[in-house]
């Protein structure tokens, strides 16, 4: 999101944003988790990622999906799809801290819209040493030293507070998108 726009939004207090750096979670995982709740109200992405996590519902894969088994419960275009549990244990994490931050500036969380989610690479730490051992014929044994990375990425997530949404309808991700993106239009005029 635009540095001016977030900067102009949080004077209003209209928007909740949300930093966490060097996660132990996969950044592809991340990235498609963000898209799966994206235009979302926090408490029904929330609940989406419960479903997620007892199996009910997969997350579609877009981008990072070769060799990815066919789902009969993905919500989306694609039929491929995943259960990144350690990723959405995090995001459900987050969006917890996404909650409080909305309640601590007075805001209703149910008229909170997830707007922008951001992974992206985090530290590289050190490689760290690991020793395996195969078999090379009669008798024989052969080490290796392999050298082992550890997954870290940074998120952002930035939430837009919208008085005019009625809670008790359950509005569609497309009908939430547009709101926002003129909402945004509307703020982008005064700056």
């Amino acid at each position: 999101m635009n540095s001016k726009i977030v900067s102009l939004l949080k004077e209003n207090k209209k928007i909740v944003t949300f930093k966490a750096t060097n996660v132990p979670i996969s950044r592809k995982d991340s990235e498609e988790v963000g898209r799966f709740i994206k235009y979302l109200p926090i408490p029904r992405a929330k609940k989406l990622l419960e479903d997620v996590l007892s199996f009910r519902l997969a997350i579609p894969y877009y981008r990072y999906n070769k060799k990815q088994p066919h789902h009969k419960n993905v919500s989306g275009k694609v039929k491929y799809g995943r259960y990144p549990i350690k990723t959405i244990k995090y995001y459900l994490k987050f969006l917890s801290s996404l909650e409080n931050n909305a309640k601590v500036l007075g805001l209703d969380p149910s008229k909170v819209i997830i707007v922008s989610v951001e992974p992206s690479k985090g530290n590289k730490y050190p490689a760290r040493l690991r020793v395996t051992k195969y078999k090379t014929g009669e008798g024989g044994i052969k080490r290796v030293l392999i050298s082992v990375r550890k997954k870290v990425s940074h998120i952002k997530i930035y939430a837009l507070y919208i008085e005019s949404i009625d809670t008790t309808k359950k509005l569609k991700k497309k009908a939430l998108k547009n709101i926002v993106k003129e909402i945004i239009k509307e703020w982008q005029q005064k700056i």
